[in-house]
C-alpha cells in the first residue's frame, strides 16, 4: 500500500468531516432563526448542541490529519454516536442523508486507519 493512497483517503476523510460540520452548522443557523421567532428555551439548547456538534466535527476533521490512533478512536466513537442519535430522532429525508454521510464517514475511518496500519507495518519491516 502506497503512502499516496493513504494520503488521498485521509484527505477524503477530512472532506467528509468538513462537509458534515457544514451541514450541522447550517442546521444550527436554521434552528437559530426559529429560536429568534419562537423564543423557546428548548430550541436554544438544541441550537447550541447543533453548533457544538459542528465544532467537534470540524475539530476532528482538522486533527485526523495527524494520523494518531487516539484521534481515530475518538472519531469512530463520535461518528457512531451521531449515527445512533440520527436513528433515534424523528426520521425524515434530511435525517436519512445525514445518516448516509455518517455511515460513509464511519466506513472510511475504518478503512483509512487499516490502510495506515498496513503502511506503517510495511515500512517497519523494511
Amino acid at each position: 500500500m502506497e503512502k499516496n493512497q493513504v494520503s488521498t483517503m485521509l484527505k477524503l476523510t477530512q472532506a467528509l468531516f468538513f462537509a458534515n460540520a457544514i451541514v450541522w452548522f447550517l442546521f444550527g443557523v436554521m434552528s437559530l432563526i426559529r429560536v429568534m421567532e419562537a423564543g423557546n428555551a428548548l430550541r436554544w439548547v438544541l441550537t447550541i448542541m447543533m453548533v457544538a456538534n459542528a465544532a467537534i466535527l470540524l475539530w476532528l476533521g482538522v486533527t485526523i490529519a495527524d494520523g494518531q490512533s487516539q484521534v481515530f478512536f475518538l472519531a469512530i466513537v463520535y461518528i457512531a454516536l451521531n449515527i445512533v442519535l440520527s436513528i433515534t430522532d424523528q426520521f425524515g429525508w434530511v435525517d436519512f442523508l445525514v445518516l448516509l454521510l455518517n455511515l460513509c464517514l464511519l466506513g472510511l475511518l475504518f478503512v483509512t486507519r487499516y490502510r495506515m496500519n498496513q503502511v506503517a507495518k510495511a515500512s517497519s519491516e523494511e
